[in-house]
């Protein structure tokens, strides 16, 4: 069996990730027979939130997908998602921007580092079993390491966090897509 894919597509805000990854997984759905499933970290915490959830949703409607709401602890879903499956997970930096703020022995992710290491590598190996299960993996992520820093020791850490999850992310896919007001620039793999 081939390696199944594994695209990474970062991107800034509204830059077309979510309609270009949506787009392949519709291309590798058709091509492949495979159910889509659409992993969401988004929580609606106020009206701008609310609207670009509903405005993803009313993107998907057309075509079947499974939806999974999964705003923290992504190691729940390895046994919800079938070997037929190609995945969307969007987004990354919402889902650690979640994982921030739970709460691990009286302190919130961020300050526990021991916790957040835990965390992480049970995201990691979860993602990496899905995938060696010969399921589709498409990861969509904002791009803010580009904008300027903040000097605040949570967002320094979050920043950091995101910066090498993202190298994680690059690593371990077969494409690396860069979107840029809606084009798309390959920076690992090929566009096929």
């Amino acid at each position: 069996m081939d390696q199944a894919e594994w695209l990474f597509i970062t991107g800034g805000v509204r830059s077309g990730k979510s309609h270009f990854a949506e787009k392949k997984v519709d291309e590798i759905a058709d091509q492949q027979n495979r159910m889509r499933y659409y992993i969401a970290s988004g929580v609606a915490f106020d009206s701008e939130m609310k609207k670009r959830i509903e405005r993803h949703q009313i993107d998907r409607q057309q075509q079947q997908w499974i939806t999974l709401e999964q705003p923290t602890n992504l190691a729940q879903l390895s046994t919800k998602i079938s070997s037929e499956a190609v995945v969307l997970w969007d987004c990354a930096t919402t889902w650690l921007t979640n994982e921030l703020y739970v709460e691990v022995d009286g302190k919130m992710q961020w300050q526990n580092e021991s916790a957040f290491q835990t965390m992480l590598e049970s995201t990691k190996s979860t993602l990496r079993a899905l995938h060696e299960r010969g399921i589709p993996l498409i990861i969509v992520s904002n791009e803010v390491l580009d904008e300027q820093s903040y000097a605040s020791e949570e967002v320094a850490f979050y920043r950091q966090q995101l910066g090498l999850f993202h190298q994680w992310l690059v690593g371990e896919s077969t494409t690396a897509i860069e979107m840029t007001y809606t084009i798309p620039y390959y920076w690992k793999g090929s566009e096929k």
